[in-house]
């Protein structure tokens, strides 16, 4: 008897944990923004916007929407990095090697898409 209760403490306390860190969002587009590579000036100093879309708790959707990137960088970026976005359900992916300002500049808009989306 004492071992089942001890076994159902622990259980609630694990359920708790997972259950705290399921993030909650709220359904809908949010836009954001990231510092990405400025292809004009050769810089670190662009921009990149994305509208991600959640439903049901879920990252559903992401959409880069402006850019002044390369379109080939932003086109390889987001054909490996929104899939991956997507199926993690977080924003913390690993970054291309050879468009890392890109695929920073993506990070950065889809978490503070993440952080309006917050409830």
């Amino acid at each position: 008897m004492k071992k089942l209760a001890i076994a159902c403490l622990v259980l609630f306390f694990v359920a708790g944990v997972i259950f705290a860190q399921q993030q909650r969002f709220r359904n809908g587009n949010f836009t954001a923004q990231g510092v990405s590579y400025n292809a004009a000036t050769s810089t670190g100093n662009g921009s990149l916007t994305a509208r991600v879309t959640f439903r049901g708790n879920r990252i559903t959707d992401i959409a880069v929407t402006n850019y002044t990137d390369s379109s080939a960088f932003v086109g390889m970026v987001t054909a490996v990095m929104v899939p991956a976005m997507i199926a993690a359900n977080n924003y913390n992916v690993d970054t291309m090697s050879g468009a890392t300002y890109t695929s920073n500049g993506l990070r950065q808009a889809v978490a503070a898409a993440m952080a309006q989306a917050r409830r």
